[in-house]
């Protein structure tokens, strides 16, 4: 069943159509619907086995490069389009976590307008918003993640014509006990990305409670197989694990249900795995990744993803010298795998 928590939502927000955040809450949840009415609004007819399908990728020839602005926290927003895009990638993933600088909240209407213009000049692509979304049990905070994300959607819709994938990983400990929650937290999650015609991403992460290809699609199928609600494979997050996940293996779990492609290194450090900028932990081959997923369909971005672990800790961390290090690395690869980039 789909939570009950729209009458614990206060306050409002403008929002979509003039509609406020709650009014749109409340519409969502104006009849009582049960989980075979939502799987059939949100398409659970759609066959599991196609190849790759993502809203936001049908129309392009092939596959770009993109670098996320989380590990350019410490220049502006403006700064970071800039940057990316004089390096010569072909997109860019805005980070809009709360407090960061691409933070709803902090872009006023104008704002977006600008950035907008700045990313479409760029000739860049606005391919993916990278959110901070964990399921709650808490139906309070559920409904505040709700708020949360119809803002999120706004933004996408609000900075480019062709709005970019709203990805998240969904944090928790053990599978077993949180699988149950996050199904039925996504569950209202997806009716506001199709209410919205927005597009989520939910990315398996090696420490957190879903941290499998399969655990992601376990939650697909039971919320109906629709193209609104896919997954992000991110190998750093599968390699250097007991027993050995190999990139044919996850490739071909998550390549039917992939909307998004995140890329950075793992490496082993003392006995524990940490994250590494794309191409310089040299433990495997993201050609390899690139190759697999072109030729099985994929026609997505690759993003770069500069790992909190490296931008926070490091005190020589420079992220002009990270953005140049991830292209160089990353052109690389594509060239390798044969892939040429849109």
């Amino acid at each position: 069943m789909i939570s009950p928590y729209r009458n614990r939502v206060h306050g409002s927000s403008p929002g979509l159509n003039g509609r406020s955040v709650e009014g749109r809450l409340g519409a969502m949840h104006s009849t009582q619907s049960t989980r075979r009415d939502f799987l059939s609004l949100t398409g659970g007819g759609l066959a599991a086995g196609l190849p790759f399908a993502s809203l936001a990728a049908d129309k392009a020839p092939t596959c770009g490069l993109a670098i996320g602005t989380y590990g350019l926290q410490s220049l502006t927003i403006e700064n970071a389009i800039r940057l990316v895009a004089e390096t010569g990638f072909d997109g860019i993933e805005i980070t809009a976590f709360p407090g960061f600088t691409g933070d709803p909240e902090a872009l006023n209407g104008r704002h977006r307008k600008d950035l907008r213009n700045q990313i479409a000049d760029g000739g860049l692509r606005l391919c993916a918003l990278m959110a901070d979304l964990h399921p709650s049990a808490e139906d309070d905070r559920h409904a505040e993640q709700c708020k949360q994300l119809i803002r999120l959607v706004e933004l996408a819709h609000e900075l480019a014509d062709s709005p970019p994938v709203i990805q998240t990983v969904l944090a928790g400990k053990s599978w077993e006990d949180e699988k149950n929650l996050f199904r039925d937290r996504l569950a209202d999650w997806l009716q506001i990305a199709v209410d919205q015609k927005g597009i989520l991403s939910i990315k398996p992460h090696r420490g957190h409670a879903m941290s499998k290809p399969e655990e992601a699609v376990w939650l697909f199928e039971q919320l109906g197989s629709t193209r609104r609600l896919r997954m992000v494979y991110d190998y750093s997050h599968y390699a250097l694990r007991e027993p050995g996940m190999s990139i044919e293996e996850t490739v071909n779990t998550a390549l039917p249900w992939t909307n998004y492609v995140a890329v950075k290194d793992a490496v082993e450090v003392d006995g524990k795995v940490r994250f590494a900028l794309a191409g310089e932990g040299k433990n495997w081959d993201h050609a390899d990744v690139i190759r697999a997923f072109h030729s099985g369909g994929y026609r997505g971005d690759f993003c770069c993803e500069v790992s909190s672990q490296i931008w926070k800790s490091d005190p020589a961390y420079d992220p002009v010298v990270a953005t140049r290090t991830c292209y160089r690395n990353m052109v690389a690869a594509f060239e390798r795998a044969g892939v040429k980039r849109d």
